[in-house]
């Protein structure tokens, strides 16, 4: 019975050892290339004696970097004048009445049906481009189906709620999840 057990604990390290070896050997060497869309530009530049460097990715804009303008810009006419008497404790009382509570959290940690509001208003600085955050979350709130998150099922947010809201109370929705924007 010894000898069996030695041979089966033999054969498992046997296996492990060479499994390490294999893990090793397949793992990749960060000096090469990858595959990627500027890899023929990188052969290139390295069959030409040119050193290939990493450029840092550059930290997209927050909300509190923007101008109130900036933060704004493309909104319609009577939502940009509401905007002006916009009260984020109306929104705040929306989000809770009007189901959005339901669908969104302003945890990051829970995730529900929808996209968290968290972080939102830094989000959406950058999320479509061209477009300020305020227009992005104010389309995504009037016409859920122009801006649907990778992750979320379009469809599951009504299309009516331009309807439904009032622009004051569009405001102050949009107003309360601008709010939301923790770094």
């Amino acid at each position: 019975m010894k000898s069996w057990l030695r041979q089966r604990v033999g054969l498992m390290i046997a296996l492990l050892l060479v499994g390490g070896a294999v893990l090793v050997a397949c793992s990749p060497n960060p000096r090469e290339l990858i595959i990627s869309p500027q890899l023929g530009e990188q052969i290139e530049a390295r069959q030409a004696g040119n050193v290939i460097v990493k450029a840092e990715a550059t930290p997209a804009p927050l909300l509190a970097d923007l101008s109130p303008d900036q933060v704004t810009a493309g909104l319609p006419d009577d939502v940009l004048a509401a905007f002006a008497n916009a009260d984020v404790a109306a929104g705040e009382q929306l989000y809770t009445t009007s189901g959005c509570i339901g669908c969104h959290s302003l945890d990051p940690a829970i995730v529900l049906t929808g996209p968290t509001w968290h972080n939102l208003g830094n989000v959406a600085v950058s999320r479509v481009p061209g477009e300020s955050p305020a227009l992005y979350i104010d389309t995504s709130i009037v016409n859920p189906g122009a801006h649907v998150v990778g992750g979320y099922p379009d469809g599951i947010m009504p299309k009516n709620y331009g309807d439904l809201l009032s622009v004051q109370d569009q405001v102050n929705l949009l107003k309360f999840i601008l709010a939301q924007d923790k770094p």
